[in-house]
């Protein structure tokens, strides 16, 4: 923005103050009018006010936090993260099974790096400004800053390096650091991080118990389920047992069997560790207990005393750590951003306050307090959410009503704690009655919620009649038009669109669209009613007889399509059950502020897939045991053909790493990278399953948690007031909103310092 903007004068609508704006304002005061603008700004999006405050560095500033260059931002961590897909190895194959996938895509080398380059050149550039903004001191107090200038001069080099070995280099470093750019350019997503910081030392003396639960249970493994050497004990010298090999001793069925498992599962101190590891992810349960279990069922016991303190003891205080260590530090982080808020609105007013002494409002010395005026030119130049903008016109207003042309600090502050206030919810219209009587009493039983009972209560009966024809008659239920499920799928499409038109035409078009499900509940009948004119189109009317086809696919695509869509209708029974409605709108929540935590998902899912391509790329080769009159063995990678999971591109080690995350099979992973390459490579995807199943998901699970808790207490509140749960369905929580009520007010002292310690304000200020 120029600060010539700011001779524009905003409407008035009366009072004093319009006397003293004959003049446009001047330069002094256009500076410190557009000060107090960036500072409001700031304010809003909980920024803090250390940068310089000319008249050349707040236009930069403004562009540099624009939402165009933060569009930027995003396109260039997308082309720079997606690359990866084209690189060597490139994911530029339909499949990834190594039997018959070929050869993939070769890039031309200098493609992707140029590409690279120009996204790399960028992030240069924003560091440059960033830091010519704010100043080598602030600049050194931020560690992020730091680590980004660190991460951008190690990828240059590592880039130059792939030059100059024409892209033949052993390893891309620059690949594993890469995701730090989505970290970097996210608030939320570096609260994450810090908060997985702080989690760690606690997490950590969890683990260690835990894994000294798993070392006791291995050595008590050992010891329980031997492996022994056919040894017999049969000499004694001074009360010594020698052992005497190669003598076979015949043993019963049971000690047999111990050594069955002893030699499975408790062969080595490592394979028990490992065994027991899988067995605490329940991946491996019951099967690791099986051999001893068909002959004595007492051994059991070792097992079930080991779930119950590692998976329910153990993984569930992990939970209450980090959910701990998650409320508390975003809880103070919040506290931090309420305090930036406060500072950018007492700096703002502390600047405009200095503009009174350029204007030519005569009486300025003797009230206390800003204009007015300036208030709303700041307001209206200021860019701020549409629904902040018209709370803060709305309080002006009243002020000029009052015939009061100054606001005072504590109503200066009042005024921008509009910024706290939620988006204002869609007063539901008014019902717009016919003349006629009986159009007025339809309307009048449409709009009564047993209406709305009844609909429900046929959504349900059709999904039951779907279920009962597919339990009994599936074959049957899906043939041509005379099967009972296309019959009784006619009478209630019909229904269904009846009632959305009676729905339409009684409540108007923006009483009909001003609830959601109402859309949803639309949108799907008007497919529902598209698709089954086309099956009626295609083979006529049920039971008609104009036409028999039975077992096409497109009668079997028509039939599926019309019962999915009668499936998902049945949703729009939620709003009329309070749990569910609360679910559903967490859930939204959920898919709101998952940025952030998805964002950490994306960040190690990015930097384990690069890593692990550079340890397993291409360990693995088919072995076809046809060809060879190998029998694998059951239950092994090769037995069960996962030749598809694999670490030789980038697309299929992000789906290796999501089979692990989910732990089902996870052991056979395991089992084959460690026999082709080392037993080191356990460390691999232990590491992995630590910060993707027990760290990153239990943050998720607590931010669900708390959300949850935060909307049901929240509901009752607003059901306290009158509000529905329909309505309460549409009030958004964002991270904020989670912590809003157990903030406190920062002291006038710890503003006051923040606003001291500021160097470039204090400079404008003096």
């Amino acid at each position: 923005m120029n600060d010539k903007d700011f001779d524009t004068v905003p409407d008035q609508t009366g009072g004093a103050d319009d006397v003293y704006r004959s003049q446009p304002p001047g330069r002094e005061e256009r500076i410190h009018l557009l000060q107090a603008t960036v500072f409001i700004e700031d304010a809003a999006r909980y920024r803090e006010i250390c940068h310089r405050v000319d008249k050349r560095a707040l236009q930069i500033y403004r562009m540099y936090q624009s939402n165009t260059i933060q569009r930027c931002r995003i396109v260039f961590i997308f082309v720079l993260h997606i690359l990866a897909f084209f690189e060597y190895p490139s994911s530029l194959t339909l499949s990834s099974d190594i039997r018959f996938r070929g050869d993939g895509v070769s890039i031309p080398c200098g493609v992707t790096e140029g590409i690279e380059l120009i996204c790399l050149l960028f992030f240069v550039m924003d560091v440059i400004i960033k830091y010519w903004l704010i100043g080598f001191a602030q600049f050194r107090k931020k560690n992020w800053m730091i680590a980004t200038v660190v991460v951008l001069t190690l990828s240059l080099i590592d880039w130059c390096v792939s030059i100059g070995f024409r892209c033949n280099e052993a390893t891309r470093f620059r690949r594993i650091i890469r995701p730090f750019f989505i970290i970097n350019y996210s608030n939320i997503m570096k609260k994450t991080v810090k908060c997985l910081q702080r989690t760690l030392p606690e997490v950590f003396s969890v683990l260690m118990l835990l894994g000294l639960h798993l070392f006791v249970f291995s050595l008590v493994g050992m010891l329980l389920f031997p492996n022994p050497k056919p040894y017999t004990m049969s000499n004694v010298t001074d009360g010594v047992f020698v052992a005497q090999s190669n003598v076979s001793t015949p043993s019963p069925s049971n000690s047999s069997t111990v050594i069955g498992e002893g030699e499975t599962y408790f062969r080595t101190l490592l394979d028990s560790f490992m065994n027991l590891l899988v067995l605490l992810t329940t991946a491996n349960n019951p099967d690791v207990m099986m051999p001893v279990y068909q002959q004595n069922r007492f051994y059991s016991l070792y097992f079930i005393v080991f779930l119950l303190i590692g998976n329910y003891c153990f993984m569930n205080m992990l939970l209450a750590v980090i959910y701990n260590q998650f409320r508390g530090y975003f809880q103070t982080s919040m506290q931090s951003d309420l305090l930036r808020r406060r500072v950018g609105v007492r700096a703002a007013y502390e600047v405009l306050k200095e503009t009174d002494r350029y204007s030519n409002i005569s009486h300025a010395g003797l009230r206390h307090g800003v204009s007015l005026y300036n208030v709303r030119t700041i307001i209206e130049h200021a860019d701020l959410p549409v629904h902040v903008k018209s709370a803060l016109r709305e309080d002006l207003d009243r002020k000029v009503t009052m015939s009061d042309d100054y606001f005072s600090l504590m109503e200066f502050q009042a005024c921008f704690e509009a910024m706290e206030t939620d988006p204002p919810q869609k007063q539901k219209p008014e019902l717009r009655w016919f003349q006629n009587v009986w159009v007025r009493r339809l309307q009048r039983c449409v709009a009564h919620r047993v209406f709305g009972y009844f609909g429900n209560l046929v959504a349900t009966a059709n999904v039951i009649v779907i279920a009962t024809e597919l339990s009994l008659e599936y074959d049957k239920s899906l043939g041509g038009n005379t099967s009972n499920l296309n019959i009784v799928n006619f009478v209630f499409v019909v229904y269904y669109f009846v009632e959305q038109v009676v729905k339409f035409v009684a409540f108007g078009w923006k009483r009909y669209v001003y609830e959601y499900w109402n859309i949803f509940d639309g949108v799907i009948t008007v497919i529902l009613v598209i698709t089954e004119f086309f099956a009626v189109g295609y083979y006529g009317f049920p039971l008609s007889g104009s036409k028999q086809v039975h077992d096409t696919p497109v009668v079997w695509n028509f039939v599926r399509i019309i019962n999915i869509l009668i499936l998902f209708r049945l949703l729009r029974i939620i709003p009329n059950i309070k749990a569910m409605t609360i679910v559903a709108a967490t859930l939204v929540d959920l898919v709101r502020n998952l940025k952030a935590f998805a964002g950490i998902l994306i960040v190690i899912y990015y930097s384990f897939a690069i890593v692990g391509i550079e340890i397993f790329h291409n360990a693995i080769t088919n072995t076809p045991s046809n060809s060879t009159g190998l029998v694998f063995e059951c239950g092994s990678y090769q037995q069960l053909e996962y030749w598809a999971n694999n670490f030789d591109d980038f697309s299929a080690a992000l789906v290796v790493l999501w089979d692990i995350m989910v732990v089902n099979n996870w052991s056979v992973f395991l089992k084959a990278y460690a026999k082709v390459k080392t037993e080191w490579s356990y460390l691999y995807f232990i590491i992995w399953w630590l910060f993707s199943v027990v760290i990153v998901m239990q943050l998720f699970t607590a931010l669900i948690i708390e959300n949850f808790i935060m909307k049901w207490d929240k509901s009752a509140s607003r059901r306290n007031r009158g509000n529905s749960d329909f309505e309460e369905s549409h009030h958004f929580m964002s991270v904020h909103d989670m912590f809003r009520e157990s903030l406190h007010e920062p002291t006038e002292e710890e503003i006051l310092l923040h606003i001291s310690n500021n160097q470039y304000l204090q400079t404008t200020l003096s």
